[in-house]
């Protein structure tokens, strides 16, 4: 299926659209692919990412990393993006399921597309992506090599989501009565919703269903909508995280997941950043220490959510990368992934 992947200029490269994954109403979830036009037939090194939007909007091509694009092509590595599951069409299980078959199915059917086996398999994603990426992980039996979480939503249990009275990118308090009706929380038994798995959106000041992110962060009920259990954030307020069904768990791998024998990780997120809160990633390197992975932080002082992708289509390994905010840290990024992504 032809691409409509947003970068076209990357010398040697082609991108193509690849449906990796029906659900049982018919729908089809896709992936990107962006690879070189040749191979040697040698082992293929492949960065899977997974893109941001507080799990309720965005598609592959949102909020693109280029400098990780641009990273990828000057290596002759593999790009992918895929899409997921969106709330409150879907809950988080379904977006958490479709980011573990994305992984899966480039292990199992990406080598017949690249005409090459896949070497190594590294995990990368941003901001609700980073969320996924972890999750991946740690229900993985096959481990990727690296990860790389940027500014993640590693912790959907934590303050942030459990206290009421305050929006994200510090934006003024909104009525979230009428938007919470508009889009009502999904169950998790005894709907007929269709799932949504693309809602790109072209500024998310005025999107309509981008609102939905502000009303569930001032009214504190994201694990709600997560999990598609009315009053589950105020219970962990209350409770603790033991308050937590043994069903839905999985939804919070930092709590409940298995974090021994995660590969190196590096967790990328700036000090001031409005949107989702710096502690999501030092209460995820605690974790994972104590757990003994290794752990790598860049926590950049003015880096702001989604500062990477404001960037737009700029490589930061040359010159022009000199301005955008924060890029020794994402460099340091590269480095890391080039230690870690190669066997």
């Amino acid at each position: 299926m032809s691409s409509s992947f947003p970068l076209k200029g990357l010398a040697g490269y082609t991108s193509r659209t690849v449906p990796f994954k029906v659900i049982s109403d018919g729908t089809t979830i896709n992936a990107d692919v962006v690879y070189p036009e040749t191979s040697d037939g040698s082992p293929a090194v492949v960065l899977l990412h997974y893109h941001g939007g507080f799990l309720i909007v965005g598609d592959r091509y949102s909020f693109l990393p280029y400098w990780l694009v641009h990273a990828c092509a000057s290596r002759g590595w593999v790009f992918v993006t895929p899409d997921y599951r969106l709330m409150p069409e879907s809950t988080a299980h379904d977006a958490v399921q479709d980011a573990a078959d994305a992984y899966k199915w480039v292990w199992s059917s990406l080598p017949e597309i690249l005409g090459r086996p896949v070497g190594s398999l590294s995990l990368a994603g941003s901001s609700a992506g980073g969320y996924l990426a972890l999750s991946t992980a740690v229900s993985a039996i096959k481990k990727p090599n690296a990860l790389l979480l940027i500014y993640g939503m590693l912790d959907p249990s934590g303050t942030r989501y459990t206290t009421a009275g305050k929006n994200i990118f510090d934006r003024p308090l909104i009525e979230t009565g009428p938007i919470l009706e508009a889009w009502p929380m999904r169950k998790t038994s005894g709907e007929d919703r269709k799932p949504v798995s693309a809602y790109p959106i072209a500024d998310p000041a005025t999107d309509p269903k981008f609102a939905l992110a502000s009303a569930l962060h001032i009214d504190a009920i994201f694990p709600d909508y997560m999990a598609g259990v009315p009053g589950l954030a105020r219970q962990i307020a209350a409770e603790g995280i033991t308050a937590v069904p043994e069903q839905h768990r999985q939804l919070f791998p930092l709590d409940f997941g298995n974090l021994r024998g995660l590969p190196p990780i590096m967790l990328l997120h700036g000090a001031n950043d409005s949107a989702v809160p710096l502690e999501c990633s030092t209460k995820a390197a605690d974790k994972l220490e104590e757990s003994g992975v290794g752990v790598f932080t860049e926590f950049p002082a003015n880096a702001q959510h989604g500062f990477d992708a404001r960037a737009g289509d700029v490589n930061i390994e040359t010159s022009a990368g000199d301005a955008v905010i924060a890029v020794e840290s994402l460099r340091k990024a590269i480095g890391f992934l080039e230690q870690y992504a190669v066997n």
